[in-house]
């Protein structure tokens, strides 16, 4: 058993070591009573109530440290910081009772921790005790418990049961998973909408792909992006592959975009379209997926792959864009249309532009927006609300 300077930090630490021991075992007995086909789930609501149980027990307790908020902590530092960091680590099982070592001290499996609560909170894992983990370690326990408690409120209205394979996209956590036979077969990362240009949840069916697809660019990105970069050079169109038509008695026309007095246009005139072909610089780069939807959101390839690297990918104009579209497609042509694997080569091969392909059995697609949950490994995962929608009421002072 470790010993200690401080004999009452021995007993807190051993207190909060043996509450991370009932929240793992309520937990992993919920997950054990699970048929394994649940067990290897991303999303299971069994799991989150278990969490609610242990993390009421937690906040009772009343032994949550929080921090200065210009706090910095590296490897190797000494502070009189790293006995409270020690102590909430152990409550929360990122740091195993065995490894609270030396007092004062950042050492590597204390490191080790800090990488671990900060993956479990949506952080980029680095191991610095910085402005962003001081912020998620100043969050109550009593704000922790709410969000376990409002997510698992919701969860029957955002996560109705689906039949196998289906693909869920959990917004907070910028990731795509396909479940298939009880547990994740793919998994990649995703981009999402901006606050200002959300991706809304939906419960749908994924049933239709358009391999080298055109991109039609909305006339919202048109008229405050496109256009004022017309009025300086109308050549961009032809740099990009782009394709400018109007709206006429007959249908759409090509118009030359030298010809058009762009410093006139703006929102209220705007009679065209321009879509993008084909190609390396497509904004949608080679695929896109369609599901049923009353917005014009959709899911896609892109030529932006470096965005990906980011921890919070709230970077579009709405629409889902992939880490692993091809994978994806792959899949979904194999699984919802039964073709075999040479045959989707061949597809693909086809190189054909803007070619539809309907999804024969169409896969459930749930875009859901969870901010707590526990995942398949029995860990608690806790993610920023960055739309606004899991707000908690402020109690009124009497």
């Amino acid at each position: 058993m470790l010993t200690y300077k401080r004999e009452g930090y021995t007993h807190k630490i051993i207190m909060l070591r043996l509450l991370y021991l009932l929240l793992y075992t309520l937990i992993a007995t919920v997950a054990g009573a699970q048929q394994i086909t649940d067990a290897a789930k991303p999303y299971v609501k069994d799991r989150l109530a278990a969490a609610i149980t242990t993390y009421q027990t937690m906040v009772e307790a009343n032994a949550w440290n929080t921090f200065p908020v210009d706090l910095l902590l590296k490897p190797g530092d000494t502070s009189k910081h790293v006995t409270a960091l020690q102590e909430n680590l152990v409550l929360t099982g990122d740091l195993p009772l065995e490894n609270a070592g030396l007092q004062g001290v950042y050492t590597s499996a204390l490191e080790k921790a800090v990488r671990r609560f900060q993956a479990r909170h949506g952080l980029a894992p680095d191991g610095v005790v910085g402005p962003n983990t001081v912020v998620t370690l100043n969050v109550p326990l009593t704000q922790r418990l709410w969000q376990l408690q409002h997510n698992l409120s919701l969860w029957d209205s955002s996560y109705l049961a689906a039949p196998q394979p289906y693909i869920v996209i959990n917004l907070p956590d910028y990731t795509l998973q396909v479940v298939d036979s009880g547990k994740t077969v793919l998994q990649m990362r995703v981009i999402v909408g901006k606050p200002g240009l959300k991706t809304y949840p939906i419960l749908s069916e994924l049933d239709m792909l358009v391999l080298y697809p055109y991109w039609y660019i909305p006339k919202s990105i048109a008229v405050n992006e496109i256009v004022p970069l017309l009025r300086r050079n109308p050549g961009y169109l032809a740099r990009k592959r782009m394709v400018l038509e109007k709206q006429s008695a007959t249908g759409w026309v090509r118009v030359n975009p030298w010809r058009v007095n762009w410093q006139s246009i703006d929102a209220s005139n705007y009679v065209y379209r321009i879509y993008q072909l084909a190609g390396k610089q497509n904004e949608l780069g080679h695929v896109k997926f369609l599901y049923a939807n009353k917005l014009p959101q959709y899911m896609h390839d892109t030529p932006e792959k470096k965005l990906f690297d980011y921890p919070n990918r709230a970077f579009s104009h709405g629409c889902i864009r992939l880490e692993k579209p091809f994978e994806l497609a792959d899949f979904i042509l194999e699984k919802g249309s039964g073709y075999t694997p040479e045959k989707v080569k061949a597809l693909w091969n086809q190189n054909k532009p803007n070619h539809y392909l309907k999804v024969k059995n169409p896969l459930p697609l749930r875009i859901v927006y969870f901010t707590a949950w526990v995942d398949e490994f029995e860990q608690v995962q806790f993610r920023e609300d960055m739309y606004g929608f899991h707000q908690q009421p402020q109690l009124s002072a009497e």
